[in-house]
Parts: structure tokens; sequence; C-alpha cells
């Protein structure tokens, strides 16, 4: 299990992504890669989105529970609705979500004490 808090800023993507390591092993390497993508996508929503400031923190749970792993991250943002996103194909960024949408098993957004959006992908 990981529960890891990074400050925002534009670095918090990246760490965030390269602390999955820890889940090397634990996790086939084509599911942690998608797992990796989908954590810098959100991390990176939560940077732009979320109208935090310095010093406050993005959080990231991850958790492998039998053949589920189950991620989280939390920001203190206003967050949003889930639903079917579907970006255009005309524009460069908003992508996030509908990888999420496309790659994770299960997925949606709840709102206390800010936003935690989790997804979860069968890894067996």
């Amino acid at each position: 299990m990981l529960d890891l808090r990074f400050p925002v800023g534009p670095q918090a993507p990246g760490e965030a992504r390269h602390a999955l390591d820890e889940l090397t092993g634990n996790v086939h390497e084509e599911r942690l890669d998608e797992v990796r993508l989908l954590v810098s996508e959100l991390v990176t929503n939560s940077v732009r989105h979320a109208g935090m400031e310095s010093g406050q923190w993005i959080g990231l749970r991850c958790e492998v529970n039998g053949d589920v792993l189950r991620v989280e991250v939390t920001d203190s943002g206003p967050g949003f609705d889930a639903g079917k996103p579907l970006p255009s194909l005309y524009q460069d960024s908003g992508w996030g979500l509908y990888l999420v949408e496309q790659i994770a098993d299960r997925w949606g957004v709840r709102h206390e004490d800010g936003t935690r959006v989790w997804f979860e992908i069968d890894v067996q």
C-alpha cells in the first residue's frame, strides 16, 4: 500500500508516477504502465484545475487487494462530476479523464473534504 502526499506544482505528476515503482512485482508491468499514465493524468488535473496554492498537497493512495489495484488521487479543489468524457480530436489537452474511462475497469469521483478521484484496475 502507498499513502503519499506531493506538494502542488509542476513536479507533482512525475513524483507521483515514480512513487508507483514501489508496486513493481505486485502488479504486472504492462498494467503498472497504465496505472502510471492514469496517475500522471489525474495529478496533472489536480495541479491545473483544483485552484490550489503553494503549500497545499495532492494525495495519492494505492492498494492492491486480491486481484484489484485501487488508486485514489485527492486534492482540496471543488472537483467535478464523473461522466463519460469525450474530448474533441482537435484539442491538445483534456484527455486525462477520457483515458481513465478507457483504461480503468471502474472509476468515480467522491466529494468529501475536497475531491477524490478513484479508479480500479483488475491486475490478474
